[in-house]
């Protein structure tokens, strides 16, 4: 009788890779870990790693913003800009969180400046923050034309504006963690606040 295809088999493999290759990142930097060394970690081939990732820089990508990806697929899902500003704080929240660990912190600051000097990785990361922003600015529209946000504001601008903003409080708490999470969280929610329903 022939095996059934396991459904959830493809996210388990990516969730493997990316496992393994934070591990091996952070022991040896990313920039002297090569492939091999990922798939000796994640017990793999390969051809099979391939399936899932085209190269180094987009497993580097995906690694970089994971943090906040199952909050930015919420964002989908929310109508108003009452439920929009929450989402956000969601957002922030869970990838701050995710940042904060210590090696985590600083594995993603090595990797947005290694960036800066990798036009192959400046591309794998630039498509996934496309994806990022598209989102944001699609539920900053919805909100804006239930009459929960201001009516003027450009989604993509605003969207691009909070994600810089986010990665900032992020590298910022990297140096310096001088505040609780909570606060910086809280600090996100009123930038976002005012950008989205300033009051005119």
């Amino acid at each position: 009788m022939p095996r059934l295809a396991d459904p959830a088999l493809p996210e388990r493999r990516r969730g493997q890779i990316l496992e393994a290759a934070r591990a091996c990142f952070r022991e040896r930097g990313f920039r002297q870990t090569t492939i091999e060394e990922i798939c000796a970690e994640a017990r793999i081939s390969p051809g099979a790693l391939y399936r899932y990732y085209a190269s180094k820089a987009d497993i580097v990508a995906a690694i970089a913003l994971d943090a906040r990806a199952e909050a930015e697929a919420a964002l989908d899902q929310l109508a108003s800009a009452e439920a929009l500003i929450e989402g956000l704080a969601e957002l922030a929240g869970a990838f701050l969180e995710a940042f904060d660990s210590e090696r985590d912190a600083a594995l993603l600051s090595d990797i947005w400046a290694e960036a800066a000097r990798d036009p192959i990785l400046a591309k794998a990361l630039a498509k996934r923050d496309k994806i990022a922003r598209e989102r944001i600015a699609a539920a900053i529209d919805k909100a804006r034309l239930a009459g929960g946000a201001y009516p003027a504001l450009n989604s993509e601008e605003a969207a691009e504006t909070l994600l810089t903003a986010l990665e900032g409080f992020a590298l910022r708490r990297a140096l310096w963690r001088a505040e609780p999470l909570a606060a910086t969280v809280r600090r996100f929610r009123t930038l976002a606040l005012h950008l989205l329903k300033p009051k005119r």
